[in-house]
């Protein structure tokens, strides 16, 4: 039984946001339906009766990739995804698109909740272990009715350096001297979680809630399928 079996001193664990968390995914795709429905209202014409949400969403995407997901906020690219829609309907009315980033906003709020799993969790680690956020997004833990829980939270566009790039976590932890080995991230993406985590030296942990296939060839340390199963690992 060589070093490897002995538990590392783990000091501190960083959490994705979106998807492990909470739902964003459908958070967003409903709050899409809703400013869907609000746009087809207003113009009347073919286009807009035939947009789906993930037309919408393939808009925002594309909007993403050109002003640069995680040096961008969010909110400008979601803002620029509704300018691009309303004109994609060919839709010119004044304010409309102010209009629907607005109803957007609202719904996504309104939508948001954390999974089951996370508020008995995290009250079991806090006061054992700093707690983290290291996100490509822009929720906030209150967004979603988690208050005091998180000794720090980081977004993307504050460093300029999205994840799977390790300069985030650089970034997000410089300031206590914990060495990578000491910390645990955890997240639903394989690629910007799990790889970015191996690149800067950190212990990953891939949450897999749906039971997906991984044929990526990224390595997780472990694997879990529910928050639960973190009391385990540490």
């Amino acid at each position: 039984m060589g070093m490897m079996d002995k538990r590392p001193n783990i000091t501190t664990i960083t959490f994705d946001m979106d998807d492990t968390l909470w739902d964003f995914q459908t958070a967003m795709e409903d709050a899409l339906a809703v400013t869907l429905e609000r746009l087809k209202e207003m113009a009347q014409g073919d286009a807009a009766q035939e947009l789906t949400v993930q037309r919408m969403m393939d808009i925002r995407d594309e909007v993403a990739s050109e002003l640069g997901e995680g040096t961008t906020t969010q909110e400008e690219i979601r803002y620029t995804a509704m300018v691009r829609t309303v004109e994609h309907v060919g839709f010119r009315a004044r304010g409309a698109a102010e209009e629907l980033y607005r109803l957007y906003w609202e719904a996504r709020i309104a939508g948001a909740r954390p999974y089951d799993d996370v508020n008995g969790i995290l009250e079991a680690l806090k006061g054992r272990f700093r707690l983290g956020i290291i996100s490509n997004g822009n929720n906030t833990p209150q967004m979603v009715g988690m208050d005091d829980v998180f000794d720090f939270i980081v977004f993307a566009h504050e460093c300029g350096c999205p994840k799977p790039d390790p300069r985030i976590f650089e970034f997000a932890l410089a300031k206590f001297g914990d060495e990578p080995g000491q910390v645990m991230h955890v997240g639903d993406n394989l690629r910007s979680d799990v790889l970015g985590a191996n690149d800067y030296g950190a212990i990953s942990v891939w949450l897999n809630r749906d039971g997906a296939l991984n044929d990526t060839g990224i390595v997780p340390a472990w694997e879990i399928t529910g928050l639960a199963e973190l009391l385990d690992l540490v």
